[in-house]
């Protein structure tokens, strides 16, 4: 098993598809041999706990996600989370134990978990400071979440200088390499300006789509709109789901190949995630396949097609 850095805990029917999700971003950020989550990292046939361990064991920092069944309450018995076999509960307990720094992610809402409702060996958790994550602002949650876990690990922020690096300035610079440099400059923009003349335009993925969509559970056809937009490999926008719009997140375009996901919650209050591969046939059509991870039940993909709704915006190169 590879080491780790950032551990990923979660209850699995609480918080698959946050965590899928948290882990995708922080994989993009930091390198996925960086992060640890038990379904990727864990090889078939090695023994949980044991694995659970040393990942603890090879990380500086340990994310704990809480949503509203983080407790993991059930009808006429204790929660599990006051089993000493709770695997969420070891993975927390090691955490602390070892003085790592233990942040709380609070799902859609959750609130922090009393000392009353923990184990002795968990209290401390409900002091440690939270941040919280959420559907509607996604983004900007990870951004302040990414932020939190680089100054955990020691790290620059991304995009500046690390204390005490050396950084040059116009007035630094000898006035015998400054016409060398301007001309430098001079050759390089034409060279860009070449290539992007010469580059593949953007496929004509902008604009507003319309599909209908028949989900994987009994008399579930919806009519759904989807509005993208955005340039070069940068893919943003609308998708609805259930005919409900929901921003379009982690958007990206490689050639004819377009992939966002959404997010949504059930009446439990469980986070889904639902993922778009779509392939754009000629400028008119483009056809998808969704899979949809979390919640209370598995789901298969789904496959369909959506048709152009409205005029395309021109072409862009990349």
């Amino acid at each position: 098993m590879r080491e780790a850095q950032i551990f990923i805990s979660y209850r699995r029917e609480d918080a698959a598809g946050y965590a899928r999700a948290i882990y995708d971003e922080l994989a993009r950020r930091f390198g996925a041999d960086r992060v640890f989550m038990d379904v990727d990292d864990i090889a078939a046939g090695q023994p949980f706990d044991e694995a659970i361990r040393r990942a603890v064991g090879a990380s500086s920092v340990l994310l704990v996600l809480i949503g509203r069944r983080w407790l993991g309450e059930r009808e006429g018995t204790l929660a599990r989370i006051n089993e000493p076999g709770d695997f969420v509960r070891q993975e927390v307990a090691a955490g602390l134990a070892r003085g790592m720094r233990v942040i709380p992610l609070l799902l859609d809402g959750a609130t922090m978990p009393t000392e009353a409702q923990l184990p002795d060996e968990l209290r401390a958790l409900s002091r440690r400071n939270a941040l919280e994550l959420d559907n509607a602002r996604f983004a900007a949650d990870i951004e302040r979440l990414t932020g939190a876990v680089r100054q955990s690990l020691g790290e620059a922020p991304r995009g500046k200088a690390a204390p005490g690096t050396p950084m040059s300035t116009p007035a630094s610079t000898p006035a015998l390499w400054r016409w060398p440099l301007a001309a430098a400059l001079v050759a390089t923009a034409a060279g860009l300006a070449l290539w992007l003349a010469r580059s593949p335009q953007r496929p004509l993925v902008n604009g507003a789509w319309q599909a209908t969509v028949v989900y994987d559970w009994p008399n579930a056809r919806y009519d759904e709109r989807f509005e993208f937009s955005g340039s070069g490999d940068e893919l943003a926008g609308k998708a609805s789901f259930l005919g409900v719009a929901r921003g379009v997140l982690e958007g990206s375009l490689r050639g004819d190949e377009l992939r966002f996901t959404t997010r949504t919650s059930e009446m439990s209050g469980a986070a889904l995630v639902h993922r778009y591969a779509g392939r754009l046939v000629g400028d008119d059509e483009i056809r998808f396949t969704l899979q949809t991870e979390g919640g209370d039940s598995s789901h298969v993909p789904v496959e369909f097609v959506a048709s152009r709704a409205g005029p395309a915006t021109a072409r862009t190169s990349r």
